[in-house]
C-alpha cells in the first residue's frame, strides 16, 4: 500500500484541475446547473480500494448528472468525457469489465432509479423494503463534486434520512430473533453435538445478524456483505466492540473445545452489547438476556398495524 493514492482522491484531482474547467469552456450553461461526482458501485466509492483492486473496473472516471429537463444532453456529455480522457489522459485510466458499472453522464432521476428503483427515492414503506440495502448504500456513498441545480443531492439527503423509523424497528425486531437462534441457541447445540459444519454455518449466520443490527442501530444502511464488517467497524455506536468481538470469533474457530468455548462467550457478549443499546436508545425495557424477548418488545412498539402483524422474525 506504499505510495498507493485511493481512487476517490484521483478522480477528485482530475475532475477539479481539468474536467471541471473543461465543462465550463465548453458547456457553460449546463456547468452550472449538473452535478457531477463518484457514487454506486465499487471499493473505491466507500473509500474501501488498495492494491488489489486495481485489478478490474479501477481507476479515474465520474458521473454528469442532469436535471430531467437537460435528458437529452447526456449522450453529447458522454462522447465530450470519451473525447477528454483521450486528449488530457488521467493517471489509471478506467477500463470497464464485462460486468463492471458503467460510469457516464445521465439524468438525476435515471442514476436514481437503475440503481435503488425509484427517481426520488422509496416513499411508501411497501416501496423502501423492496430496495436490497446493499444499493441504499451504495445510492449515498462516494462524494458528490459539483450540484448546481442541487436536484441530485435533495435525493441523496433524503436517502440518508434513512429508513421509515416502524420498518427501521421491524428490522431490528427481526435481527433479535435471528441473534437469538444462532448465537445464543442453535450455536452452542451444534457444538455440543460435535456437528461442525453446522456450527460455522450458526457462527457466519450469527456475524451478518450482527453486523446487521449494528448498521440499524446507527441509522446507516450496510453495503455488500464483502465491506460490511470494515464499514461497520466505523461506525460510532457498538462498530468498535462489536468488531473486536466478531474477529475474536473469526479467530477462534470452532473444532477445538476450547476455542468453542470462546466463541459462546464472545457471542453472549455481543448479545449483551446489543441488549443495552436496545434499551438506551428505548427500543425494550426488559432486562431478559434471551434476545427473543426483546424482539417481540420491539415488534410491539411498531405503529405500522400491517408491520406490526407480520412474525417477528420477518423483515
Amino acid at each position: 500500500m506504499s505510495g498507493f493514492v485511493r481512487g476517490l482522491e484521483l478522480v477528485k484531482t482530475y475532475f477539479f484541475e481539468t474536467a471541471l474547467p473543461a465543462l465550463r469552456r465548453d458547456y457553460p450553461e449546463l456547468a452550472g446547473r449538473a452535478a457531477a461526482g463518484l457514487v454506486g458501485n465499487g471499493s473505491e466509492c466507500f473509500g474501501y480500494d488498495d492494491e488489489i483492486s486495481r485489478d478490474h473496473d479501477w481507476g479515474v472516471d465520474f458521473f454528469i448528472w442532469l436535471p430531467e429537463a437537460d435528458a437529452g444532453r447526456a449522450p453529447e456529455l458522454d462522447a465530450w468525457k470519451r473525447r477528454l480522457f483521450r486528449e488530457h489522459p488521467p493517471p489509471f485510466g478506467r477500463e470497464r469489465s464485462e460486468y463492471g458499472a458503467l460510469v457516464g453522464a445521465a439524468t438525476c432521476g435515471g442514476f436514481y432509479k437503475s440503481l435503488i428503483g425509484f427517481e426520488r427515492g422509496p416513499e411508501t414503506i411497501g416501496q423502501w423494503r423492496a430496495v436490497p440495502e446493499e444499493n441504499l448504500a451504495m445510492a449515498v456513498n462516494g462524494e458528490v463534486f459539483i450540484d448546481g441545480a442541487g436536484e441530485f443531492t435533495a435525493v441523496r439527503e433524503y436517502l440518508l434520512k434513512y429508513y421509515p423509523e416502524d420498518l427501521r424497528r421491524k428490522k431490528i425486531a427481526a435481527r433479535c430473533m435471528s441473534l437469538a437462534q444462532t448465537g445464543q441457541y442453535n450455536l452452542d447445540r451444534c457444538l455440543r453435538r460435535g456437528d461442525l459444519v453446522a456450527a460455522y454455518t450458526v457462527t457466519a449466520r450469527f456475524i451478518e445478524s450482527a453486523e446487521a443490527m449494528v448498521f440499524l442501530l446507527n441509522r446507516a444502511f450496510r453495503p455488500y456483505y464483502k465491506w460490511a464488517y470494515r464499514a461497520m467497524t466505523e461506525l460510532p455506536v457498538l462498530g468498535g466492540e462489536t468488531g473486536g468481538l466478531l474477529r475474536r470469533i473469526a479467530l477462534a474457530g470452532v473444532a477445538e473445545e476450547e476455542r468453542s468455548g470462546a466463541i459462546r462467550r464472545y457471542s453472549s457478549e455481543v448479545c449483551a452489547l446489543i441488549a443495552d443499546e436496545l434499551r438506551r436508545q428505548g427500543l425494550v425495557t426488559t432486562d431478559d438476556w434471551f434476545l427473543t424477548t426483546h424482539g417481540e418488545q420491539v415488534r410491539l412498539g411498531i405503529a405500522d398495524e400491517y408491520l406490526r402483524s407480520l412474525p417477528t422474525q420477518y423483515e
